[in-house]
């Protein structure tokens, strides 16, 4: 007895390549890149607005306030700049080839290989490197079908939304990365910081003579005396 359910399954599958996008190349992908992206911007906004973060980015910056200043700014800018492409994408043309044409383009190779839709299951999965080829000649083959000047106009629109994508994704990956730096290396250093100022605190409490011999006085020498002669340098 022919199972109707199962050959719909295989058949599905092996249609995947009628219907492929680029993995990390695709509309919806760089949609969801950009809505990541403005959600780290506001948590790197967040972070400098508070009272660590902010010494922190200027105790790197050599205490340079403005120059500080320019640097949350410029994740402001990103993220404003990205929530405007978001809008752009829902309101400006985007050709129904977009997706197809970095396929046929062998976008693949450079964004994470491709997917292919499955009708059955109603989602993209992976694909064979065989299915991969098939996959970008179907691409090439409905982009043929097009007319030239249609051709035309959705490459050009194509390379306008590529290029204002990678220009984002470009300057969130340079500011993450300076970022990522001020934090672990400042955090530290201001955790070093309060954890002495603290100690000290408490090894004042403490006054006269044998003030030197108290524990919060001891643990104050202990703690100081172990950090390396760079911590004292302003």
């Amino acid at each position: 007895m022919v199972d109707t359910e199962e050959t719909k399954r295989k058949k599905a599958k092996n249609l995947r390549y009628k219907k492929p996008i680029v993995t990390n190349l695709n509309l919806d992908e760089i949609k969801n890149d950009l809505w990541d992206i403005q959600q780290e911007c506001e948590e790197v906004r967040w972070y400098t607005d508070s009272e660590d973060g902010n010494d922190s980015l200027i105790n790197a910056l050599a205490g340079d306030e403005e120059e500080a200043y320019e640097f949350k700014m410029a994740f402001a800018d990103l993220c404003a700049e990205c929530d405007r492409m978001r809008d752009d994408l829902h309101e400006e043309w985007i050709p129904e080839c977009f997706d197809i044409f970095f396929v046929a383009a062998g976008a693949g190779e450079t964004y994470g290989g491709l997917l292919g839709f499955d009708e059955f299951e109603g989602d993209y999965f992976g694909i064979g490197r065989i299915e991969d080829l098939w996959a970008e000649d179907e691409a090439k083959k409905k982009l043929k079908a097009m007319t030239k000047d249609n051709l035309i106009l959705a490459i050009r629109q194509c390379f306008r939304v590529y290029s204002a994508y990678i220009g984002l994704r470009t300057r969130y990956d340079s500011l993450k990365a300076a970022m990522d730096i001020l934090r672990d290396k400042n955090t530290g250093y201001l955790q070093v910081v309060k954890e002495i100022e603290k100690l000290y605190e408490d090894a004042s409490k403490e006054q006269g003579k044998y003030a030197e011999y108290t524990k919060e006085w001891r643990e104050f020498e202990r703690y100081t005396d172990a950090l390396p002669p760079e911590a004292w340098i302003q």
